[in-house]
């Protein structure tokens, strides 16, 4: 899926040093993992740490908790715990959420990859100028939309994909690395 991803993304800088640099990032810090009630984008902050304890026990209760990746203040990547949906958001040095990943519970009780949106932001800033989107079905179609901010323009297309790789288990609590993989196929 990033081949796909990384060709869709056909202006501005190259895009496979971003995709080097976010599986750097996380490579590096994946070590250590913290727990809190959420990740606050607009902020780039954590809300209301947990201990091991509470997350583990929200996490055996299927209520919602957020594991945060090598650090409380700056994670390379934050994951959205829930009963039958997983959000994995990987943060740049700028913390902006610049790769997304949504997987939901599967006919088989696996999850699935079924959105990934990339985001390329202006500058430092956090304004974004383009987002290419993926949407994945179980059975192989894929829709993507490419979107240019400024001007605004859009692309779809849709096309069939071996989704093979976009399945994994649900994690045990506290092993998140399958979740956190950047490359996907």
């Amino acid at each position: 899926m990033l081949a796909w991803l990384r060709s869709s993304i056909n202006t501005g800088p190259d895009p496979t040093s971003k995709w080097q640099n976010i599986q750097l990032r996380n490579d590096l810090m994946k070590k250590e993992i913290f727990f809190c009630k959420a990740w606050f984008r607009a902020m780039k902050r954590a809300i209301d740490i947990y201990s091991e304890t509470q997350a583990k026990k929200n996490h055996e209760n299927k209520l919602k908790y957020t594991v945060l990746v090598g650090s409380v203040e700056s994670p390379s990547c934050f994951i959205d715990v829930t009963d039958s949906v997983i959000v994995v958001g990987f943060l740049d040095g700028q913390l902006r959420e610049i790769l997304t990943y949504t997987f939901q519970e599967a006919a088989d009780n696996r999850l699935f990859l079924t959105v990934a949106i990339y985001r390329e932001f202006q500058g430092d800033s956090d304004e974004i100028v383009r987002a290419v989107s993926y949407i994945f079905g179980e059975g192989g179609n894929l829709n993507m939309e490419r979107v240019e901010m400024k001007p605004r323009k859009s692309e779809i297309s849709i096309s069939s994909v071996d989704v093979s790789h976009n399945f994994t288990e649900k994690p045990v609590f506290g092993e998140y690395d399958d979740l956190i993989r950047v490359e996907r196929c």
